[in-house]
């Protein structure tokens, strides 16, 4: 059977949800499929011959364009052709409403035999630029209620300070005042969070890497911590003669942190939080530290979820802690950040976090330290 390439060049033309068009060296555009046409207002037979920049702004500061075609210029000043020139880049498209839409755009050259640029081929993520904003508009939504509830009762209690201070007695001061202090620093924990997620996803999070200790980190992280174990019963398994491990010490306390506090918080009093470290791997180039707990554990369907923003569990335990749902999206982002690797497995009354990060032998010590 022979495939008619023509009739599959023209079916995903047709079909395809993202943009497609093809415009000439002068940007004139040539051909372009329903989605584009639709994304611009437009009828296709009005877009022929309309020059790509009238529907399609890239930004200067990523793309040079042409100054009489508003065509992207592909080429360097040194000729090479390479100007990455096929990666997303985010474009201003021009909506015949009125609306200025920004969506990733893929603009490359169609090259001949003899090296001549032929044509444009453009893609427009429509299909991307959807799911993007639709997150996006998720993120802010569940940021507003999150701030919203801390909000409301800061507001309620000084305003009862404020109308009803002469008549309250000073125990009941000191419990408003209280109050208000506790949503102040859950606000703030909110605050940090959200800027260490913004700082994760922006690739801006400053990292310093050299070999920790790991029992060291884990001793600073429960003292830090002592006056949240309560009747918790702490239990420190840590293989003799561990070796360090390659990572960022702020960092690395900033997972313990998360994953031992949660332990804690998120399992009944008088049950036992274990914490362990050893050596993984054939060459024993990982260490692997695993926190445990006795908790109300976690349903197979939420294991997946347990590690994007706001992630939380719906059960009475969890509902009544209180928490930001990022902990373990910035504890996973920071694992990989550092080049290693976490999971969970959960059921009934257990619950284990295993996390790997590569260990720093001393010959690798020494090899780093020479570098």
């Amino acid at each position: 059977m022979v495939i008619n390439l023509d009739s599959i060049y023209e079916c995903l033309m047709e079909n395809l949800a993202d943009g497609l068009l093809i415009s000439n060296p002068d940007g004139r555009i040539q051909a372009c499929n329903q989605a584009f046409a639709n994304l611009v207002g437009q009828q296709i037979q009005d877009l022929m011959e309309k020059p790509t920049s009238q529907f399609i702004h890239f930004d200067h500061s990523e793309i040079e364009s042409d100054t009489e075609s508003g065509e992207p210029i592909t080429s360097l000043p040194d000729g090479n052709g390479k100007k990455d020139q096929c990666s997303p880049k985010i474009a201003t498209i021009f909506n015949r409403s009125g609306l200025d839409l920004h969506m990733p755009v893929t603009h490359c050259p169609l090259i001949n035999d003899h090296g001549q640029t032929i044509a444009h081929l453009t893609i427009v993520y429509i299909v991307q630029a959807h799911s993007i904003q639709q997150a996006q508009t998720e993120f802010v939504s569940t940021v507003s209620h999150e701030l919203r509830t801390p909000l409301t009762s800061i507001k309620g209690f000084a305003d009862t300070i404020l109308r009803s201070g002469d008549r309250l007695d000073p125990a009941q001061q000191r419990r408003y005042i209280g109050i208000i202090k506790d949503q102040a620093d859950r606000l703030t924990r909110l605050v940090e969070d959200l800027l260490a997620v913004s700082r994760l996803e922006s690739k801006k999070m400053q990292l310093t890497i050299r070999a920790i200790d790991l029992p060291e980190a884990i001793e600073r992280v429960l003292r830090n911590l002592a006056d949240r174990t309560g009747s918790h019963r702490m239990i420190i398994d840590i293989a003799p003669g561990l070796p360090p491990v390659w990572a960022d010490a702020d960092r690395i306390e900033q997972i313990l942190t998360n994953l031992i506090d949660n332990a804690i918080k998120y399992s009944p009093d008088g049950t036992t939080v274990s914490i362990a470290a050893r050596e993984k791997g054939k060459k024993a180039e990982w260490i692997e530290f695993t926190v445990t707990d006795q908790g109300v554990g976690i349903p197979p369907d939420h294991l997946s979820k347990i590690f994007t923003k706001f992630g939380r569990l719906d059960n009475p335990l969890v509902r009544q802690t209180e928490g930001t749902g990022l902990g373990l999206y910035i504890t996973r982002s920071l694992v990989l950040a550092l080049g290693g690797q976490i999971q969970v497995e959960s059921k009934p009354g257990l619950t284990t976090f295993f996390t790997q990060l590569p260990a720093a032998s001393l010959e690798e010590q020494a090899a780093r330290g020479r570098g």
